[in-house]
């Protein structure tokens, strides 16, 4: 009897600490999904001159969700206790192209004229000093709306001055 009683009480310890193996496995692996997701989403971008432009490709059907995110990102720089982001938000301008842009995409260019040496314009990362309970959801609307096409960052020389 004693002994049936062991085995049985050793089955149950060897099932529970098999979920508990089970559950650390899927923690684990979840949990570096989303590190990698962070990681991305966090890169720095910085100018290295004083002028700067990227050029955003926007899926035609998603410029209402792009600009709902721009106008936060405008709310977050002007906002900001920071005085290099409200510096950044002085030289930050966003046009909007009348004509389409490569692949049918609508472009919206940003210049930053002058861009803040040094400052990091990576618009997660401004997001989430403004926004931290909202920012998943607002890198999901921005990242959403944007072609195969993407962002390009350009830095600039000012060579002429008419």
């Amino acid at each position: 009897m004693r002994t049936f009683l062991y085995l049985r009480s050793a089955r149950r310890h060897l099932w529970v600490g098999s979920a508990l193996v089970a559950a650390m496995v899927i923690g684990v692996t979840i949990g570096i999904s989303f590190m990698a997701v962070t990681a991305e989403a966090q890169a720095a971008r910085a100018f290295t001159g004083d002028h700067g432009m990227v050029m955003n490709y926007i899926k035609p059907g998603s410029t209402t969700d792009f600009e709902a995110v721009i106008q936060k990102l405008s709310e977050a720089l002007q906002n900001s206790e920071n005085a290099g982001r409200r510096e950044q938000a002085a030289g930050w301008k966003v046009y909007r192209a009348q004509e389409p842009g490569a692949n049918n995409s609508v472009l919206y260019v940003w210049f930053m004229d002058p861009a803040v040496a040094g400052a990091d314009y990576a618009v997660s990362t401004i997001l989430h000093e403004a926004f931290p309970a909202e920012v998943q959801q607002l890198y999901e609307q921005f990242n959403g709306s944007y072609t195969e096409l993407g962002q390009q960052m350009v830095n600039l020389e000012l060579i002429f001055d008419f």
